[in-house]
């Protein structure tokens, strides 16, 4: 019984002493905020360091606008108005028209045109006839350096005019050259005329321009026939 009396006395003072300084580390100001001064908001921990930031600036390289976005933003910018059967009718021709300079279809093309419209065209490669000098014109380089013609695409047709026996077509067309320049998004007119029971286009417009490699294009393909 005294050898447990010794015993347990160190113990029992050891144990008050460790509660003491407890009570003298975290009792001071009354607080139970671990040591933060009464009245002020906890301090925030700091952030942990990780590789998140460096995936979101990579993230942001990578995923800039690229010119292909662009285009399609500034095509959805404009109006799509809902065409009735007349005028879906004007538009087909105008479309099969872009369809045949992407596809280097000479004779198509120049058969939409009304007999003579494309007389004055000074096609950088003659070869005769229409449908020859334009299939052998298209994707031209011109030694100048004007942009050479790759493709072309009608992305939407926004407005179309039918007043008696001409109408007028407001394209919004993409062209996309070679050597990697910007493509071009332009609101083209084409101006069409009834020829019996078809319809015809009347004259070239800025597209047909574009896709034989004319850098300056005549300002008469703004004005009708």
């Amino acid at each position: 019984m005294r050898r447990f009396a010794r015993t347990a006395l160190p113990l029992l003072v050891a144990a008050l002493a460790t509660a003491a300084g407890v009570l003298l580390i975290s009792g001071d100001d009354g607080s139970d905020n671990g040591g933060q001064p009464a009245g002020e908001p906890p301090t925030p921990p700091a952030p942990a360091r990780t590789t998140t930031t460096k995936s979101h600036k990579h993230r942001q390289r990578t995923d800039r606008p690229s010119t292909h976005r662009e285009v399609h933003q500034a095509v959805q910018e404009s109006n799509a108005p809902r065409l009735g059967p007349g005028q879906r009718q004007v538009a087909r021709v105008v479309r099969a028209y872009v369809a045949a300079l992407d596809a280097r279809d000479g004779e198509r093309a120049c058969a939409l045109f009304v007999p003579g419209a494309l007389s004055k065209v000074d096609f950088p490669r003659d070869r005769g006839t229409c449908a020859r000098s334009l299939s052998a014109s298209i994707g031209y380089r011109d030694p100048r350096g004007f942009p050479v013609y790759r493709s072309s695409r009608i992305a939407r047709i926004p407005a179309v005019a039918i007043n008696g026996a001409t109408a007028r077509v407001t394209a919004t067309t993409v062209t996309q050259f070679a050597d990697n320049r910007e493509p071009s998004v332009e609101d083209d007119l084409v101006y069409l005329q009834k020829h019996g029971a078809a319809w015809l286009i009347a004259k070239p417009s800025a597209t047909l321009y574009r896709a034989i490699g004319v850098g300056n294009i005549p300002p008469q393909v703004l004005a009708p026939p």
